[in-house]
């Protein structure tokens, strides 16, 4: 409740869209708050017409929280020119079309609904929403997949290696509709890759991303195949389009190849900044040393990485806990 009390103060929110299932967690507050479920009837009776929109690409589309586990949650701003590049790519790199069904597994709080949600509609695929039944065990939960016959799977890498336990130990069989799964939120378990490639080869697809909040949903992604065996760590891959990566050192410098560094992003994906927080935002966001463009910024992850001989980056942790 005081998260809630906290973001809406924050975002100077005016209108509230909820159901009244969940009234009652919210926090006591003047904003105007619409239920779906509650103000039916007089939704109904508002214009039908779609709105001329005047959003340009400099305009935000959304304001989302980061969890504030080292302090207040802070809203990171994500433009529609960000938004609309990561939909792009993940249109492309994933190969969305209208047949696919694809499951909405993460809640609308989390950035990751954006890549099950906007690549999937402007391709003209069906969206699915999952329910909490289908939660109860890994089995239910692939069970109803199959029922449902869904063709993309975007899951958070844990509960991808909980699926992955299962397949090897319970005899569980992914549905035939299945073509590709999207992991990503955590370092991926060599481990569970072989065990994977084992059950199911390479089909369905496994992708493998990487990316925070600031860099507009997935800054890089790693297909994972049989034909490239994963020797020490499984890669997080290259930047998807419009993104640039650099591995730089303490002094903000390029290191060589296989040489450990942070990784710092640019390019369309990175977010405006933080909401209300511009001491945040001017010592994350930083100029870019290496882009003549005027504005060019990079975004300074915190995250260790290097580059391989192929040019795939290798995830190593934080820099703050090393």
């Amino acid at each position: 409740r005081d998260r809630l009390e906290y973001m809406l103060a924050d975002a100077e929110i005016k209108v509230l869209v909820t159901q009244t299932s969940c009234l009652s967690a919210l926090p006591d507050s003047s904003v105007q708050t619409v239920c779906f479920d509650r103000d039916r009837d007089a939704i109904a009776q508002a214009n039908a017409a779609n709105p001329i929109s005047a959003a340009t690409p400099e305009n935000l589309a959304y304001v989302i929280y980061t969890s504030g586990s080292t302090g207040r949650p802070k809203g990171v701003m994500v433009q529609h020119d960000s938004l609309v590049n990561f939909t792009q790519s993940a249109v492309t790199d994933y190969g969305f079309s209208e047949h696919d069904r694809v499951l909405q597994f993460a809640s609308i709080s989390f950035d990751a609904a954006a890549e099950e949600i906007y690549p999937c509609l402007i391709s003209g695929g069906t969206l699915v929403l999952r329910n909490d039944a289908m939660l109860n065990s890994v089995a239910q939960f692939v069970e109803t997949c199959a029922d449902w016959e869904l063709t993309v799977l975007d899951l958070p890498t844990a509960y991808w290696q909980q699926l992955v336990l299962e397949l090897a130990t319970n005899a569980l069989t992914l549905p035939a509709s299945l073509r590709l799964v999207i992991i990503g939120g955590e370092r991926v378990s060599p481990e569970s890759v072989r065990t994977w490639q084992q059950s199911v080869g390479d089909v369905p697809r496994l992708i493998n991303t990487y990316g925070p909040t600031e860099g507009t949903v997935v800054s890089t992604a790693y297909p994972i195949t049989t034909s490239s065996p994963i020797q020490n760590e499984v890669p997080i891959g290259k930047a998807i389009m419009n993104v640039q990566t650099y591995v730089l050192d303490a002094h903000r410098q390029i290191v060589p190849i296989g040489v450990p560094g942070e990784l710092y992003i640019g390019g369309l994906g990175l977010a405006r900044g933080y909401l209300n927080r511009p001491d945040l935002t001017a010592a994350q966001f930083i100029a870019n040393p290496f882009s003549h463009i005027e504005n060019d910024r990079l975004y300074k992850t915190g995250d260790l990485v290097r580059y391989l001989a192929n040019g795939d980056l290798e995830f190593l942790g934080r820099i703050d806990q090393q």
